[in-house]
C-alpha cells in the first residue's frame, strides 16, 4: 500500500506498512530524499523514517526499570545486535487515520512488550508549497514515567551536495558506536572530505540547509529537537542528516536533561516535535 500526496510540483510517498516511512520526496522530478529500494523490505533503505519512542542506538539493548535492567530484542535484523536502534516504529506496521491528495495521519501502538512502556504514536504530514511539514507525536500510555526520545531519519543524495548548520560541539562516538566524548567546535567539519562521520552535534541556530546545484533545502526542526546526527558513509552516495530530541544511549547516560535531551513523560501525557522541510530553486 502506498499512500502519495501532492501539492502542485511536488509530491510524497508514504509507505504505511514499512514503518510508516516515506519512500520518494521529489520536487520537479528531482529527488529530495534518496530514492527507496522498492525490491526491498529493509527499512534502512526508505527515503525518510520516524524514530519513535527513542533516537539512534541504546547500549545493549537495555534500559533500567525499577531497578533493574530490562533487555531488548534486537531492533532490526541487519542492524548490530548489541544494540538496540532507532526505537520501535521504523520496523512497525502504520495504521492510515487520514488521507487526502495534500495530509496523511498514520498511527503505531506498542503494548509495552518489548520496550517496556506501553504508548501511542501518530505521525502527521502536510504538504505545504514547495515542502512539507512531518509532525511525530508520543503519548505515554504505561502506568509509570516513561524515558522518550523522538526525531526523523531522512536520507539524501550526496552527489554534488553541500551541508550546511552552525553547531558548538559534537558527542564524538567511540569505538561501540556510542558517544564516548564531548568536543567543542569552533567551526562545522569537512562534511565529505574526511573519514566516515557518525555522530551527533549539538547547539545547532538556525535551519539546516543543503544545497545542490539547481535547488537548496531548507529543514528547519522546531526547538524541542535541539541535536541533530549525521551520519556520512565513506564511499556511499547518501548521507543522513537527523533532527533529533536526545543524543545516542541517552537513557543509560548519567547526565542531565539539559545534556542529553532526555524527557520523562508521565502517565497520559504527550511530547510532540516537528520538521518543515522547503525547498528553493536556483535561477
Amino acid at each position: 500500500m502506498e499512500l502519495l500526496l501532492q501539492y502542485e510540483n511536488t509530491e510524497i510517498i508514504i509507505l504505511p506498512e514499512r514503518g510508516g516511512g516515506i519512500s520518494a520526496f521529489r520536487w520537479h522530478e528531482h529527488d529530495i530524499f534518496r530514492p527507496a529500494d522498492k525490491n526491498s523490505a529493509d527499512p534502512l533503505t526508505l527515503s525518510n523514517f520516524p524514530l519513535v519512542p527513542y533516537c539512534n542506538r541504546i547500549d545493549r539493548r537495555r534500559v533500567m526499570v525499577d531497578g533493574k535492567y530490562h533487555y531488548m530484542k534486537p531492533s532490526h535484523a541487519t542492524a548490530e545486535l548489541d544494540h538496540s536502534l532507532h526505537g520501535l516504529g521504523w520496523t512497525s506496521p502504520w495504521v492510515v487515520k487520514h488521507h487526502d491528495e495534500k495530509s496523511a495521519i498514520l498511527t503505531h501502538e506498542h503494548d509495552g512488550n518489548i520496550w517496556p512502556w506501553a504508548y501511542h504514536a501518530a505521525q502527521k504530514i502536510d504538504m505545504v508549497e514547495n515542502g512539507y511539514r512531518h509532525r511525530l507525536e508520543i503519548v505515554n500510555h504505561a502506568e509509570k514515567p516513561m524515558p522518550i526520545g523522538l526525531g526523523l531519519h531522512p536520507y539524501f543524495p550526496k552527489n554534488s551536495a553541500a551541508l550546511t548548520l552552525n553547531i558548538d560541539g559534537m558527542w564524538q562516538n567511540g569505538s561501540n558506536r556510542l558517544p564516548s566524548e564531548y568536543i567543542k567546535l569552533d567551526n562545522s567539519p569537512y562534511w565529505f572530505d574526511g573519514p566516515e562521520i557518525d555522530h551527533v552535534f549539538t547547539g545547532r541556530m538556525g535551519d539546516i540547509i543543503i544545497d545542490w546545484p539547481q535547488y537548496r533545502l531548507v529543514i528547519s526542526p522546531d526547538h524541542h529537537l535541539p541535536f541533530t546526527h549525521i551520519y556520512i558513509p565513506v564511499g556511499g552516495d547518501y548521507f543522513c542528516v537527523e533532527p533529533v530530541s536526545h543524543i545516542p544511549n541517552a537513557v543509560n547516560m548519567d547526565l542531565p536533561a539539559s545534556s542529553s535531551g532526555l524527557q520523562m513523560l508521565l502517565p497520559g501525557q504527550k511530547a510532540s516535535v516537528e520538521v518543515m522541510f522547503q525547498i528553493m530553486g536556483k535561477s
